[in-house]
């Protein structure tokens, strides 16, 4: 489909690639964004040829993460009606085939915790990965507080999220948190490479060995708690101003106290 928001596509047996396809908008993931990956994603969940899921962006960028002027209309209340991430959290943690994010430019935000929310992350040595949420009064609200926090400590998910820093590839890489960098322009092929890789392994073994290692990374989390905070984060007047300023292209006057 040429209005298509997630290209999907099988480009060897049992690898199914589930494509972000929002260029004028760096791959922001709007809700339709969102519903387009959720169906991608239990398709190819339920589909037995499909071995092995890979999660990519453009050439140039993965993804800017949540479209702000969609949060602009959120509430607390309506986030929570809406189960605003929620379904796509949950989806991918259902899911027992192995899932590779595939990153060129940058992951932010959503697009960020949507590759944290993946099995292996592979990124090009240009890639940069950041948590902004505060900047625009919010926080990271699917799993990125508690996933970035296992994957490279407090201190530096402390400098990550309430300071805004990005963590450029050389340096994930370096943390454990990116398992191999390429060369611009070859991280999807580099990936469907071990994609095939994977593909030819016992999915019973791989799929229990990934529920050993979730059960390990999961004990370590509360998501739930994070997600509260992130519905009520959406209901306070810092959230409001911070979403306004950054539509409006000026800095933000918190409020105070």
């Amino acid at each position: 489909m040429a209005d298509a928001l997630v290209t999907v596509s099988t480009p060897s047996d049992g690898v199914r690639v589930l494509a972000f396809n929002r260029p004028t908008k760096r791959n922001a993931l709007s809700q339709d964004l969102i519903d387009q990956l959720l169906q991608g994603l239990t398709t190819a969940a339920n589909d037995s040829l499909v071995r092995v899921i890979v999660v990519t962006g453009s050439s140039t960028f993965f993804s800017a993460g949540a479209d702000i002027k969609e949060i602009s209309q959120l509430d607390a209340e309506m986030a929570r009606q809406r189960r605003y991430l929620e379904d796509l959290c949950t989806c991918i943690a259902g899911i027992r085939k192995p899932i590779l994010a595939a990153v060129e430019g940058m992951a932010l935000g959503g697009g960020f915790e949507v590759t944290l929310m993946c099995d292996i992350i592979f990124a090009s040595n240009t890639a940069r990965f950041g948590l902004p949420e505060v900047s625009i009064g919010l926080l990271p609200g699917a799993g990125g507080t508690q996933r970035l926090t296992n994957a490279v400590g407090k201190f530096k998910a402390m400098q990550v999220i309430l300071l805004g820093k990005q963590i450029e590839a050389p340096e994930a890489h370096a943390a454990g948190l990116v398992a191999d960098i390429y060369e611009p322009g070859t991280v999807l092929e580099e990936t469907l490479t071990v994609a095939a890789q994977l593909a030819g392994k016992s999915s019973t073994a791989v799929a229990l060995s990934k529920e050993a290692i979730k059960r390990a990374d999961d004990l370590g989390r509360d998501d739930e708690f994070e997600r509260s905070l992130y519905y009520f984060a959406f209901g306070t007047a810092d959230k409001r101003e911070g979403v306004a300023a950054f539509l409006e292209k000026r800095t933000p006057t918190w409020k105070t106290g």
